[in-house]
């Protein structure tokens, strides 16, 4: 039977770690696409309003409803300008917590390769001492009942 790898505990936790920075990156992820659609649909809107404005321009429209359609696209316009801003600090923190991934994902790793490390010395002793049991039998008499 293998020996126990002494330094599972910390695999584990190792594991653990990476699973959770994967978690945080996912949930990222996922903020961005949901920012991304929020400020399609900002755009949509905006181009939706000056399309208004424009025909409604053509038809002719009073100073009141031209200062409402002004301060819609104002409104808008400054709706994106956030969006943009906040996709600006996401994208950000998606470098962090894919740097922190990366991090967890190498110190896991190390941890599997002393692993494999330790059960290829025990294999190979393992392999050294079946070698001289097998040296051994060789060079029994053939009349020898052990």
């Amino acid at each position: 039977m293998a020996e126990k790898f002494k330094l599972q505990a910390v695999l584990k936790y190792r594991k653990t770690l990476e699973e959770q920075a994967q978690q945080r990156l996912a949930e990222l992820l996922s903020g961005e696409a949901g920012l991304k659609l929020k400020q399609e649909e900002a755009r949509r809107q905006l181009d939706e309003l000056c399309e208004q404005l424009q025909q409604r321009h053509q038809m002719g429209l009073s100073i009141l409803e031209l200062r409402l359609y002004e301060d819609q696209i104002g409104h808008h316009r400054q709706q994106q300008e956030i969006i943009q801003h906040q996709l600006a600090e996401l994208v950000g923190l998606l470098k962090e917590r894919r740097q922190e991934l990366l991090i967890a994902a190498r110190e896991r790793k190390v941890i599997e390769m002393l692993k494999e490390k330790q059960l290829a010395e025990y294999l190979r002793k393992l392999d050294h001492k079946e070698r001289i049991m097998l040296d051994e039998i060789s060079l029994r008499p053939k009349g020898d009942p052990e």
